[in-house]
């Protein structure tokens, strides 16, 4: 029976989602993790995510398929068992029968990424899961982010070595609102290249700082030449739903 997954996870305990070689405790991939506890109730699946997340990077609604054998076919008490075993830095919210002809990754439509910003007096406690920044006018963000709505060629968004997928992605929605005394930026897309969200919230906040213009922000979005390919941290990035 095929199962569909649902997950979140404290990016900051793992070095990403997809398996490395030679894991060790101090060096351990999300992916990982599951394969493992899956083995403690007998079963050997393969896990296939919705999407590859970086180290640091959290995800709040993570999606994955697996192939259960037989003599599973109690998913609340295999839920229960599982969350007993991956506590404390992942959970697991939901399992669900699918199609066997289910792909976590390759009938995903669309997915939603959200990057945590904090303009206040620092808090150490938030290091891991915010990036603290400098007073923002959070108006202004949010018609930048507006540049990056559309079908565009993200190639100068992305971080040298991302894959040869191609290049051209379409983002549905972009913006940046506060909340309560977090900003948060958004990008609602069909799928994003390595560190596409990253580098462009990047840019974003040298054009907030004045430190770009945007004219060269839609220079770099046009391809006609790089201004900014900064990567800022991964702890304010979160995976936050995969829509089928």
């Amino acid at each position: 029976m095929r199962v569909k997954i649902t997950l979140s996870y404290d990016g900051s305990a793992f070095v990403g989602f997809q398996i490395q070689k030679n894991e060790t405790k101090t060096c351990q991939s999300v992916a990982g993790v599951i394969t493992r506890a899956l083995r403690r109730v007998n079963i050997d699946a393969t896990v296939v995510g919705s999407g590859r997340t970086d180290t640091g990077v959290h995800a709040t609604h993570q999606v994955l398929h697996i192939d259960l054998p037989v003599f599973w076919n109690d998913l609340e008490k295999l839920q229960s068992h599982l969350n007993g075993f991956l506590a404390p830095y992942i959970f697991i919210q939901s399992i669900i029968p699918v199609d066997a002809s289910f792909h976590a990754r390759f009938n995903a439509k669309k997915r939603l990424y959200r990057y945590i910003l904090y303009d206040g007096a620092y808090q150490p406690f938030l290091a891991n899961y915010a990036l603290h920044v400098k007073a923002l006018n959070v108006m202004k963000l949010n018609e930048y982010a507006q540049v990056f709505v559309g079908f565009h060629n993200f190639e100068y968004f992305k971080k040298l070595g991302g894959g040869t997928t191609k290049d051209e992605r379409t983002i549905f929605k972009a913006g940046a609102y506060r909340y309560k005394n977090l900003i948060i930026i958004y990008f609602l897309g069909d799928a994003f290249l390595r560190s596409q969200v990253r580098m462009m919230c990047g840019s974003l906040l040298k054009v907030c700082h004045n430190e770009l213009s945007l004219d060269d922000l839609i220079a770099q979005r046009e391809r006609k030449m790089k201004v900014s390919t900064t990567l800022i941290p991964a702890c304010g990035l979160y995976l936050s739903k995969v829509f089928y």
